[in-house]
C-alpha cells in the first residue's frame, strides 16, 4: 500500500501541525508525518499527524505526573484537541514534569537525532531505518557513512511498508492483512488492540475504541523512540490520541 503524495507529508513544520503555543509544542513534540484521511476514508478531507514526544527515555511518559492526567493524556498516551486540522495538547504542560538533568539530556538527544534523521531524509530521499539507541550522532554525514558501513557489512534493509514511514494504516498493510488471515482474526478483535502491549487505549464515552489511523516504528525517528507509535482519532470528539508501545 502506498499513500498518494498529495495525501502525505513527511516531517511537516510545527506551524502546520500545531494550532497555537508553537514554542511549547516545539519544546515537547516531534512531528514525524501527516496524512489526509481521504487515503483510507474517501469522504474525509481531514489531516491528522503522527507526532512523538521528546520525553521518551526510561519508563512511561507521564508516569510521574498523575495529577495532570486527563481522559486522553495518561501514561504513554498523548491527547490532542483537533482545531482546523491542527493539534492543541489537551493537558497542562506540567504533565511533562520538570526537566531534571537526565530528562534534559533525553530531550536534547531525541531532538538532535530527530533533526539529523530529518536532514538525512531530505538528503537521501528515505529514512534511516535503524535504531541509534545509546549512540551519539553528530551530523547527517555521520549517519550517511554509518548507513554505508552497515550495507557493506551485509546488514538487512527493510523500509516501513507505507511511504517509507508507516508500518500500517487502518489495518490495510500487507503484513496486517496476512496476520488477520493466517490467524483468523476479525476486525473487531483487531480494533480491541488486545494483542498489543498498550497500557492505555482511547475509548469514547460509550466504550468503543477511537478510530485507529495507523502505526509506525518510533525509534526510526529519535534516540529513544517507542517500538510502536499508534495514532487514533475521533472526529466527533475532535480528539487525536497518540499511544506508545514497547515490546
Amino acid at each position: 500500500m502506498k499513500i498518494p503524495q498529495e495525501f502525505f507529508k513527511a516531517f511537516p513544520a510545527y506551524e502546520d501541525v500545531f494550532y497555537d503555543e508553537i514554542e511549547q509544542h516545539r519544546k515537547h513534540f516531534l512531528p514525524i508525518c501527516s496524512i489526509n484521511l481521504q487515503c483510507v476514508f474517501p469522504e474525509r478531507d481531514e489531516w491528522v499527524h503522527f507526532v512523538s514526544a521528546k520525553a521518551i527515555y526510561d519508563g512511561c511518559v507521564g508516569e510521574d505526573t498523575p495529577d495532570f492526567h486527563t481522559e486522553y493524556t495518561k501514561e504513554d498516551m498523548l491527547g490532542f484537541t483537533v482545531i482546523d486540522g491542527k493539534y492543541k495538547f489537551e493537558a497542562d504542560w506540567s504533565y511533562f514534569g520538570t526537566n531534571h538533568e537526565e530528562e534534559s539530556k533525553a530531550y536534547l538527544d531525541n531532538a538532535n537525532h530527530f533533526q539529523i534523521r530529518k536532514e538525512y531524509y531530505e538528503r537521501v530521499g528515505s529514512i534511516y531505518p535503524y535504531s541509534s539507541f545509546g549512540k551519539e550522532i553528530q551530523d547527517v554525514e555521520e549517519l550517511i557513512q554509518d548507513m554505508q558501513d552497515k550495507q557493506e557489512k551485509g546488514w538487512g534493509l527493510e523500509y516501513p511498508a507505507i511511504n517509507g514511514f508507516l508500518d500500517d494504516v487502518a489495518f490495510k498493510s500487507e503484513e496486517m492483512q496476512k496476520f488477520m488471515k493466517e490467524y483468523d482474526v476479525s476486525m473487531e478483535e483487531m480494533e480491541s488492540f488486545g494483542n498489543t502491549n498498550l497500557i492505555n487505549i482511547p475509548t469514547r464515552p460509550d466504550g468503543r475504541t477511537f478510530t485507529y489511523i495507523g502505526a509506525l516504528t518510533g525509534f526510526y525517528f529519535q534516540a529513544y523512540g517507542a517500538d510502536c507509535l499508534y495514532l487514533f482519532y475521533d472526529r466527533n470528539l475532535k480528539k487525536a490520541v497518540v499511544c506508545f508501545e514497547y515490546t
